[in-house]
């Protein structure tokens, strides 16, 4: 127990250490692609799923929850993006190892001259690569990491570059709930063919999942990410049906609700996303576990 307690308490220095340097930052949505979540089960309740780890949604989330699936896992989101451009997500996890795509698009764009005249259209596009490791390190105590592959395709100025997450997770009340720390877009910058560079931007995070019924799911999450935001969900399955409802309050502020249906071992959700500002969306996921 000593041991996993001194391994934990030094990940949570390094990583609350560094949330300084991540309020004095300039936010400028560099790589938005990778802020927009991986499944529309953890969108139905608020995005609070640093502390949730079953299934291949950590790749995205945590990276230390790849060390706490027993099985393969599929899951993929489609949503039309607040009626800006199209995102889909795609993840793979297993015992250990995970992958994913996210990608974000928008074509029909006008384009116009100095004067504003139409000169045709155009389109942009957002792409990152995510691939992680996970493992068990103490009975209880898991970490992780996951390297990130960005590209930005914007006309006459695209731009590239690495990154990574790391993140722990542990266990308490023998099972029944999960303390997650996360650290994302720790290193690395966009390099762009104009010669320009833009850094990630960092953000940190702490989440706790609670199973206090076989059926019943509650988390929460605060993240430091353009100022101090507060996420909460909650999950209530019977007979294969879940209902979920979740919010975001704080520098992202929006209301969440979702649905899921599953049959043996394919799931299918929905998320239905009230933004203050924004228009509405909508995502839908598909999932299967091996």
């Amino acid at each position: 127990m000593g041991k996993k307690m001194m391994l934990a308490a030094v990940l949570l220095v390094v990583l609350l250490a560094a949330v300084p340097v991540c309020a004095e930052g300039d936010y400028t949505d560099t790589a938005a692609v990778m802020r927009l979540g991986l499944g529309a089960r953890a969108l139905g309740m608020g995005g609070a799923h640093i502390a949730v780890a079953d299934d291949a949604a950590v790749i995205y989330y945590n990276p230390a929850g790849l060390g706490r699936l027993e099985e393969f896992s599929l899951t993929s989101m489609y949503s039309n993006q607040y009626g800006a451009g199209s995102y889909f997500g795609l993840g793979a996890a297993g015992m250990n190892l995970g992958a994913a795509v996210l990608r974000f698009g928008s074509s029909g764009i006008e384009e116009t001259d100095e004067y504003g005249n139409p000169i045709g259209e155009f389109g942009v596009s957002e792409t990152a690569a995510i691939a992680g490791y996970g493992r068990t390190v103490f009975s209880g105590l898991s970490v992780g990491g996951a390297l990130k592959y960005y590209n930005q395709d914007l006309p006459g100025n695209s731009g590239s570059g690495f990154t990574a997450d790391v993140g722990i997770l542990y266990e308490l009340l023998e099972g029944k709930a999960l303390v997650g720390l996360v650290g994302r877009n720790l290193f690395g910058s966009v390099s762009y063919a104009s010669g320009l560079k833009d850094s990630f931007e960092r953000s940190f995070g702490v989440g706790v999942s609670f199973t206090p019924m076989e059926n019943i799911l509650v988390a929460a999450d605060a993240v430091m990410e353009d100022g101090l935001t507060g996420r909460v969900g909650l999950e209530y399955v019977l007979r294969g049906v879940a209902l979920r409802a979740g919010g975001s309050f704080g520098g992202e502020s929006y209301l969440t609700m979702g649905a899921g249906f599953a049959l043996e071992n394919f799931r299918i959700d929905y998320a239905y996303v009230h933004h203050r500002h924004l228009p509405d969306s909508h995502k839908i996921s598909l999932s299967i576990a091996f």
